[in-house]
């Protein structure tokens, strides 16, 4: 399980590049062709490679890319969130099982 503190970072950071992904966004959207010196910046500051001349969509794949790098994968966030049902041992229709039942032992239910 990871700390809290490392949590915190993960989840900013992840803000941080979608962030940069809706900058992107917005110029491939306006068909931009050169890429504004904060986009250029943010990039840079992530680590994530940049060409003049680089088309929007490619750069929209990198960031996606760096993104996957830092999410949990589904088998991670189970472990980290366990499901309610994790320490019942029963059923999901045992309630609906045993709510017949009790009818039919007062007599007022379905006959089974």
């Amino acid at each position: 399980m990871t700390a809290p503190e490392e949590t915190t970072e993960r989840r900013a950071l992840l803000r941080r590049l979608d962030d940069v992904l809706e900058a992107l966004e917005q110029l491939n959207l306006s068909e931009a062709t050169q890429l504004p010196d904060r986009v250029r910046r943010s990039l840079e500051a992530h680590q994530i490679p940049y060409e003049d001349g680089a088309e929007v969509r490619i750069l929209i794949e990198r960031v996606w890319r760096k993104q996957e790098a830092h999410m949990l994968s589904p088998r991670q966030e189970r472990r980290r969130n366990p499901s309610r049902r994790a320490g019942s041992r029963r059923h999901p229709g045992q309630e609906v099982i045993e709510s017949i039942l009790r009818q039919v032992q007062r007599g007022s239910g379905p006959q089974v």
